[in-house]
């Protein structure tokens, strides 16, 4: 199963930008230029959940072990059994959404 993100936020830009105007008005402020305002960045509680949320994401392992050591249990003692039929309509789920999308 594939997820995508049809409609992506781009923060890491803004981000990236904001640093780069940082660092260029440090720049400027050692060769003794005046700064006449200020660029400031101010993210709303939306982006910030959002960046908590892509932490949390980036911090979860990406295989998660107990279920692999459970799953491998079973199999090895024999009681794992594959239903055949809930596969076969798992796929053709899937596949019918994959063509909605």
């Amino acid at each position: 199963m594939e997820i995508t993100d049809k409609n992506p936020i781009q923060m890491t830009a803004y981000v990236n930008q904001a640093q780069q105007n940082a660092q260029a008005a440090e720049t400027e402020g050692e060769k003794g230029r005046t700064h006449v305002g200020e660029d400031s960045v101010e993210l709303s509680q939306n982006a910030r959940e959002l960046q908590k949320a892509r932490q949390a994401l980036q911090d979860v392992p990406d295989i998660r072990q107990d279920k692999v050591a459970a799953l491998k249990l079973q199999i090895e003692s024999g009681a794992y059994k594959l239903r055949a039929d809930k596969i076969a309509a798992n796929m053709i789920k899937e596949s019918l959404k994959n063509d909605l999308y």
